[in-house]
């Protein structure tokens, strides 16, 4: 009887948590944050360098063409950051991760508002191991915050459509997009969701039109302090055009094949990268679902998720010429959430078939999410260059090396600038009494972002004069190496 007894109290205690939403929500969150710090990225080589110096200005440079230093919104919350906690790693990426642990619960609001909590749970638990937003949450990138506050907007206006009419909630969703803009520009490809809705819906309520004042708002914030900074209040525009014109040329549609092949790029990195490939092969299937059983209630996620990964497979990142998007996976973080909800509301369907094989497809997606974080190479990109760098500065001497390792160790430094090191001159040979730095994996990484790069031959063969003095890094490929060219 005390077995029996025992049994039925700890099904019912069972039954009561599963009911807290609340609960398993906090429960989620605290998964997916412990994830996100077991596998913390830290800062990188390359995108979030520039933002990092950026921030660290607080302002932009009138001259320069980077589109990265036209992005307000994560350059000042970057910067608030370093006057708060200081420069550092955990700094750098707290406004990111903070983000990514909104996205979390905003999902399981979006699946309780179009669906049920169950929906809402199971897509808040898939989200919290997502391999691609578990690796980009501790990098100091745009996309997750951008699509954050993006989809925050899309959930506000949703709200008002289905639970309250509320003025106030059209106009926050066009501020809320406006702050995603204001962050990365690909927050504007939501238009395109709107306007499939606004068809779909077949009427144009007075109450639309709010929804771009709201975006506005923010817009004439970004050309007034565009406007005091450069000048220019469209330095933004002219930038982003003539620095996208300038990689497409270069390095021929960011990476992509050659016209037509290079518009099935993203196809193909869906089906190939490790980090969205498993889940976004499940997305499809549950797609597929959808369409065959013609589930009206899963129309707005559909309308999200294909019109953006349409326009980011075939459309043009440019307005003045055709310029496709580059091919890399965290730019389909605009479509993480409709896509998790798709699958979340899909692995919740009361059919026996789809029933019985859900935990094994949660199953298997949490092996296979794990296994390809663990595995995935860009992480602590920076570490050899940190242990180098006290050693460097001991030497007091001049140092040459590579711009980028230049830009890491002005990061490492916080930008105090305690060592004499300058770029690579385009001949090494000539080189008396000073030290040359040669990072490996910086440099490998170099040639395949732009395979036109080229470095002096002394790199790849240093002179037999030169003195290897130390060397940082346990695996050979990825070593700093620091050599001295003696005076005589």
């Amino acid at each position: 009887m005390r077995g029996i007894y025992s049994d039925k109290m700890y099904k019912n205690y069972l039954n009561k948590i599963l009911k807290n939403h609340g609960l398993l929500l906090f429960l989620i969150v605290v998964f997916g944050l412990v994830l996100r710090l077991i596998f913390f990225s830290g800062m990188g080589v390359s995108d979030d360098l520039a933002y990092s110096k950026y921030a660290n200005s607080k302002g932009i440079d009138p001259a320069s063409v980077l589109t990265l230093s036209t992005r307000l919104g994560l350059i000042y919350i970057t910067a608030l950051s370093y006057s708060l906690f200081g420069i550092n790693d955990i700094s750098s990426v707290l406004f990111i991760v903070l983000a990514s642990i909104g996205n979390i619960i905003l999902i399981f609001y979006f699946g309780k508002l179009l669906f049920n909590e169950k929906v809402g749970l199971m897509a808040a638990f898939l989200l919290s191991f997502f391999p691609l937003e578990v690796v980009y949450s501790t990098k100091l990138l745009s996309d997750i915050p951008s699509a954050f506050f993006m989809a925050l907007g899309v959930y506000t206006f949703l709200y008002a459509e289905k639970k309250s009419k509320q003025t106030a909630y059209y106009f926050a969703s066009g501020f809320l997009i406006g702050i995603g803009y204001l962050i990365r520009e690909s927050a504007l490809l939501i238009a395109l969701f709107f306007i499939i809705y606004v068809l779909y819906k077949r009427q144009l309520k007075k109450e639309y039109f709010i929804v771009p004042l709201g975006f506005m708002i923010i817009f004439g914030v970004e050309l007034a302090a565009l406007y005091k900074l450069t000048g220019d209040p469209f330095f933004r525009f002219t930038a982003v055009q003539d620095y996208l014109f300038s990689v497409h040329s270069q390095l021929n549609h960011f990476g992509r094949t050659s016209f037509p092949e290079g518009l099935f790029h993203y196809p193909y990195i869906i089906l190939t990268n490790e980090l969205i490939n498993f889940f976004y092969i499940s997305i499809f299937i549950a797609i597929c679902y959808f369409i065959i059983n013609k589930k009206n209630n899963a129309h707005i996620l559909l309308f999200w998720f294909i019109s953006l990964l349409f326009y980011l497979s075939f459309g043009s990142s440019s307005f003045s010429r055709y310029v496709p998007f580059k091919a890399d996976p965290r730019y389909l973080s605009v479509i993480t959430l409709p896509g998790i909800l798709l699958l979340a509301y899909f692995l919740t369907e009361s059919k026996r078939i789809i029933k019985r094989i859900t935990p094994l497809i949660l199953a298997l997606l949490l092996i296979a999410s794990v296994i390809s974080v663990y595995a995935y190479e860009n992480r602590h990109l920076l570490d050899n260059l940190k242990e180098a760098y006290p050693y460097l500065k001991k030497l007091g001497k001049t140092f040459y090396t590579d711009q980028r390792s230049t830009n890491a160790l002005d990061y490492i430094s916080q930008y105090k600038n305690e060592i004499d090191i300058k770029p690579y001159p385009d001949d090494l040979s000539n080189l008396k009494g000073v030290y040359v730095v040669i990072n490996k994996e910086m440099l490998r990484n170099l040639k395949a972002s732009n395979n036109k790069l080229k470095f002096p031959k002394e790199i790849e063969n240093p002179p037999s004069n030169w003195i290897l003095v130390k060397e940082f890094g346990d695996d050979i490929k990825n070593r700093v190496f620091i050599y001295y060219a003696p005076e005589k």
